[in-house]
């Protein structure tokens, strides 16, 4: 027998599952989201473990779901020190590096941007050759200067052999203290979004390292001895090394907790699922248990990048909500008083009309300090001088309407499925929604994101370009597989568990003969 804990980071509030061997949940909490972090974790994790009442020696694993990463790039705190390298002149000056950056994020991260020779056509012909000498000179100039280097070339995601070279002349300047992020390894195939993905990744390296570090030190005061991992933005598992490697692979890991964990509360492997917090409703498309990627270049902190994001439509419905009435009716939002619930709210004694004042009213919500039922239905109905019936009405209208579009949004085509509901706030929800075949409200709804960490497997993928003049595809595709199960082998995964998520063979438009392969593959973890 041995034990799980689930962890997830939010915003206001830190949620922890621990959970036993055949994923049974045994004890649950919601504490505040502290400044540090750290504390709320392990007051999160201090509440479950004496909850459960349960020997700490057999608590094998814990997993963080955590927004420390998307928190450091909207708040623009603790970043490293970037430099970046594009390789392709003659090609790509017109275009200067981080030319769609916010001004405020380019201020703090484009102080040593350098272009030096080399990329290669669409076509795989070489623009032109590295110059050794070049690049020598801009690396030596960044030393001492810089925390981390992002190294970008032209068409470098087909063939990245001038990024790995320029890599191992960085390793042999800089040393091993500054971090080096290729771009072939974390974006698609368009240069400049995949620049800009590889340094957003170069500056959160830090970040990262701090956060695995605190949550280590966090486990060791606590006196366990787990294995720890960290959640990522496909549903699946991190290494405290590859985190610190790919911390920009993190972002919106909370969605994709809950879209897991919700899936698995409602034991339903295809569905839509909406998760309502404190300010927002945030919907996802569950495909075969997994969150469906989204196809769209992504903009994060102001950014637009393209590399791997799960597909989630967000709108302003949450606990928080602030309502207003006018001739036109109702208007849900778009601001929220998040978590000065208790200080702004109407039930609380505040000024502020929000969607959770109507669900305390009508003993939907119960929440330490809130007014009473019937007092509180009376002070909504003064305020805004209607029969409290009437305005539920009207509430409960808006918020079908902006959730039926949410779905709308969130389908590609006209069949009904079912919605699943999760988060803190899905009493919000409405019982039927126009588009859905059915709307579940699974048990323990409330903590599916911290679920969604502790039930997830670890992945690993990879990906190379091959000439199939040259080698034989089916040997390499089987080469290809036998290396991403080694890996997840070395990082604890069952040998029995793993499961193929994704292979894929694409032939290169343009480069006759030339095929990348990609293989995905995934699985449990094992037990010692």
């Amino acid at each position: 027998m041995f034990y799980k804990i689930g962890i997830d980071v939010g915003g206001t509030n830190t949620d922890a599952v621990l959970v036993s061997q055949d994923n049974k949940i045994l004890a649950k909490t919601k504490q505040s989201t502290t400044l540090d972090v750290s504390s709320g974790i392990e007051n999160a994790l201090e509440e479950v473990i004496s909850s459960a009442n349960i020997p700490t020696d057999l608590i094998q694993y814990i997993m963080l779901g955590t927004t420390h990463c998307t928190n450091a790039l909207v708040e623009r705190k603790s970043l490293n020190r970037v430099g970046a390298i594009r390789i392709g002149l003659p090609a790509s000056k017109a275009v200067p590096t981080m030319v769609d950056y916010p001004d405020d994020l380019k201020e703090l991260l484009g102080k040593h941007l350098h272009l030096v020779h080399g990329g290669y056509e669409f076509d795989g012909r070489l623009i032109s050759p590295l110059d050794h000498e070049e690049i020598k000179e801009k690396l030596i100039s960044m030393k001492g200067e810089i925390d981390s280097l992002a190294i970008t070339g032209i068409f470098s995601k087909t063939l990245p052999d001038q990024e790995k070279q320029v890599a191992v002349w960085a390793s042999e300047i800089l040393g091993d203290k500054v971090k080096i992020s290729c771009s072939y390894e974390i974006g698609g195939l368009g240069l400049l979004e995949r620049e800009n993905a590889c340094i957003l990744n170069a500056a959160l390296q830090g970040v990262a390292t701090k956060m695995v570090q605190a949550f280590q030190e966090t486990v060791t005061r606590l006196n366990l001895d787990s294995h720890l991992y960290i959640g990522q933005n496909d549903g699946t598992l991190m290494s405290l090394e590859q985190v610190q490697n790919f911390p920009v692979l993190t972002i919106s890991s909370g969605p994709t907790n809950s879209i897991r964990g919700a899936g698995s509360l409602s034991k339903v492997d295809n569905g839509i699922v909406i998760d309502v917090g404190g300010t927002t409703s945030d919907g996802g498309v569950l495909v075969n248990y997994f969150p469906r990627e989204s196809t769209r270049a992504a903009q994060i902190g102001g950014v637009l990048t393209n590399f791997r994001m799960p597909d989630v439509v967000s709108v302003g419905i949450g606990g928080g909500t602030i309502v207003r009435f006018s001739d036109e009716g109702c208007t849900l939002g778009p601001d929220s008083v998040g978590y000065r619930l208790k200080e702004k709210a109407i039930a609380f004694g505040g000024d502020e009309l929000t969607l959770s004042d109507f669900f305390i009213a009508e003993k939907l919500l119960e929440i330490e300090g809130a007014k009473d039922c019937d007092s509180l239905k009376e002070d909504i109905s003064n305020l805004l001088d209607l029969p409290f019936l009437q305005v539920i009405k009207l509430v409960r209208a808006a918020i079908k309407n902006h959730i039926e579009k949410l779905v709308d949004k969130l389908k590609t085509d006209a069949a009904d499925i079912p919605v699943i509901a999760c988060g803190g706030g899905a009493f919000l929800l409405p019982k039927e929604i126009s588009g859905s075949s059915k709307v579940i409200f699974p048990d323990h709804l409330e903590v599916a994101n911290a679920f969604g960490a502790c039930i997830a497997q670890f992945s690993s993928e990879e990906e190379m370009v091959i000439n199939t003049a040259e080698v034989d595809e089916k040997e390499e595709m089987e080469k290809l597989l036998i290396k991403v199960e080694r890996k997840l082998l070395k990082n604890g995964v069952a040998d029995d568990s793993i499961n193929i998520l994704l292979k894929e063979s694409m032939p290169l438009a343009y480069l006759p003969g030339v095929v990348k392969l990609k293989v995905k593959l995934c699985g449990d973890l094992a037990t010692d």
